[in-house]
């Protein structure tokens, strides 16, 4: 399942073009659909923003969800002209497909898996996890359809343990839903992003999954509609100093395999 939310940015007028500014044409407002994953919906608001300050006056459609979902939806012939993916193989499956420009594909940001739980609760380690006690619930997003949770499968499978938890696992349909199951306390811990525990008083990051067995999350994008030129704009500007200082502000990491 997603949600989808639409942000509509503007860019009024920049006084300080004066009077020149009025001499020139006026600009043709240009509708652009975005499709991001769940991961991404407290950076991409900020991006949005800043591209507009950038690139002039601009009508963004976004819709957030698991990047499986958002996939199938590009599929099924959807109208998105620009996916912001959190998993590399999403985005290829696209090209492979025809159905996104292989020039156009970028690696936006990285990532880093991380182990949380409620703020109060004593800590676990990713090597730890096995010592759950039984009736303890994992929540991770749904492998099938969330890359966060193909992360999670995969972090745990190097380790050895996730066999072991599978039964006690609850799979989420984004990482927003994951975080939801910790905050309400029906799970005693989840497996997320780093970036998406930021700011969250109530939740605790309790290990940042690093060494020869954790995963290196990737965000990817790709313009998926070649007639919409300002996708590739905006995928320039997600890209740009500017744009990945953005990412950064919101504890995202360069890209590690561009």
């Amino acid at each position: 399942m997603f949600r989808r939310a639409t942000h509509r940015t503007f860019l009024l007028g920049v006084l300080i073009l004066g009077l020149a500014a009025c001499s020139e044409p006026a600009v043709e407002q240009t509708d652009l659909t975005l499709a991001a994953a769940a991961s991404l919906r407290q950076v991409i608001p900020a991006a949005l923003e800043g591209f507009a300050l950038a690139a002039g006056e601009r009508s963004i459609d976004v819709t957030y969800g698991a990047s499986g979902d958002l996939r199938r939806q590009v599929e099924a012939g959807a109208p998105i002209d620009l996916v912001v993916l959190a998993s590399a193989e999403t985005v290829d499956a696209l090209i492979d497909n025809g159905l996104a420009d292989p020039a156009s594909r970028r690696v936006v940001a990285s990532n880093r898996l991380a182990l949380v739980g409620p703020s109060a609760s004593p800590p676990l380690t990713f090597a730890t996890l096995n010592r759950l006690p039984g009736d303890a619930r994992l929540a991770v997003g749904d492998p099938r359809t969330v890359p966060a949770g193909q992360y999670a499968r995969q972090a745990l499978e190097n380790l050895g343990s996730w066999n072991h938890l599978e039964d006690r696992l609850v799979f989420g349909g984004h990482v927003a839903s994951v975080l939801a199951y910790v905050r309400r306390g029906e799970v005693d811990a989840a497996i997320v992003y780093e970036t998406d525990a930021e700011g969250l008083a109530d939740i605790a990051v309790w290990e940042v999954a690093k060494g020869d067995w954790a995963p290196d999350p990737q965000v990817v994008a790709a313009v998926t509609d070649s007639d919409s030129p300002d996708a590739q704009l905006l995928l320039d500007y997600l890209t740009s100093a500017r744009g990945q200082e953005i990412f950064f502000s919101f504890g995202f990491d360069p890209p590690t395999n561009p």
